[in-house]
């Protein structure tokens, strides 16, 4: 099913749906029935987010949530392109093209993935029903090397109505360089950096078990995708004075999780260590590293630290500030935080955060285990109505 050169693209034919259309969302129900069936998806966190993402109740809910008394429909062809370090990326990027109405060709990474390989063999299954004939015929995946083939990205670019790229800042540059129709519309989805907040006064108050449960959700947060995610946190700031003892056997809850549910080969473990002498080396305002054997490397950083998005970890390495108040994070908040995952805190102190200090970071500000919850509003847009066009009948 996946293409691996441009003979397609001579019979396509774009089509266009209204958002939210009923065969769009017939067809993720029974994507989401699919990988209810497969063993795999309950091995695999990502996969088993995917298929309650795609479950028909859930989709009817963002479909309620759409506000629109317009004529609105699909702009025509979206070309996704997609990135390595994110498995099942392609997906949810084809989900938003796909419910927004439109033609989509997905440029899907070449990596090798147990995620990957499930996904399309789904995919191709439900193609081959007769009643989603019509979505088979519109939506195409493709895998190519962009650097060995740079001419493929250039000729789709060149018929795209809409182009979704995901991936570093360089990656973003190039293909932004690349010709493209007068109103093709770019959304760019950049390299973020994520972070946590807890509020130290609410902490003190949980009992052993609430810590228990708040650890488990923080390590989803950390280590699903190695950190590696735009949306994986990689510090943590507590606002007030933590009693220590907790503040320990959260860390300690954290690491016994990790040494149960996360699997650490030579590779990880090598990149891990290096990535931490590197910030050693690099970063003077490092205070004291406490390793939890290997499963988490817990470093407590200086407040008067620059330029954080730059400081990143992997497989479990969390770096630690101690604040007073919220307001003091807003120094360290810039265009490139994506996403704050928060305990113990309210939705009015964040606008407060937000328009008080000017922050033009931090587009996504959800409760500390929800830092994976795809959502249909992502990095600031809009995506169903950013892909979709309104005709103006009267």
């Amino acid at each position: 099913m996946i293409q691996n050169n441009l003979k397609f693209l001579n019979s396509l034919r774009i089509k266009i749906l209204e958002p939210y259309s009923d065969i769009s969302v017939n067809f993720l129900d029974s994507f989401s029935i699919e990988l209810k069936k497969d063993k795999n998806t309950f091995r695999s966190p990502e996969l088993f987010s995917l298929m309650l993402f795609c479950n028909r109740k859930n989709i009817l809910k963002f479909k309620k949530k759409f506000k629109n008394d317009q004529f609105r429909i699909g702009r025509g062809l979206v070309f996704h392109v997609c990135p390595k370090n994110v498995p099942i990326n392609f997906m949810f990027s084809f989900i938003l093209g796909l419910l927004s109405g439109n033609t989509n060709i997905i440029k899907v990474s070449s990596n090798v993935s147990k995620e990957k390989n499930v996904i399309i063999t789904k995919i191709k299954k439900i193609f081959k029903s007769n009643k989603y004939l019509k979505l088979k015929k519109s939506n195409f995946f493709i895998e190519y090397n962009h650097q060995k083939n740079p001419e493929i990205t250039n000729k789709i670019s060149s018929k795209s109505d809409c182009r979704i790229v995901w991936g570093g800042d360089k990656t973003v540059k190039s293909i932004k360089k690349i010709d493209t129709q007068p109103r093709c519309l770019d959304i760019n989805f950049a390299d973020r950096y994520s972070l946590s907040v807890i509020n130290a006064e609410k902490f003190n108050k949980l009992s052993k078990l609430e810590i228990d449960i708040l650890s488990r959700k923080y390590f989803y947060d950390v280590f699903t995708m190695n950190q590696m995610a735009c949306n994986s946190p990689h510090f943590i700031f507590w606002i007030g004075k933590i009693i220590k003892g907790k503040e320990n056997y959260f860390w300690e809850k954290i690491s016994k999780i990790a040494s149960k549910k996360f699997k650490f080969d030579d590779v990880h473990v090598m990149k891990k260590y290096n990535n931490l002498i590197d910030k050693i080396m690099n970063i003077k305002l490092i205070k004291k590293i406490k390793m939890f054997e290997n499963y988490l490397y817990l470093v407590d950083v200086d407040k008067n630290i620059k330029n954080i998005e730059n400081v990143r970890g992997s497989s479990g390495i969390v770096y630690q500030i101690k604040l007073k108040k919220l307001d003091e994070i807003s120094q360290l908040i810039t265009k490139k935080c994506q996403t704050i995952t928060y305990f113990g805190f309210q939705n009015k102190d964040f606008k407060n955060l937000i328009l008080k200090n000017n922050l033009l970071g931090a587009d996504r500000i959800v409760k500390i285990g929800q830092a994976f919850e795809f959502d249909l509003v992502w990095d600031g847009f809009d995506t169903i109505k950013s892909l979709s066009r309104v005709v103006n009948i009267k």
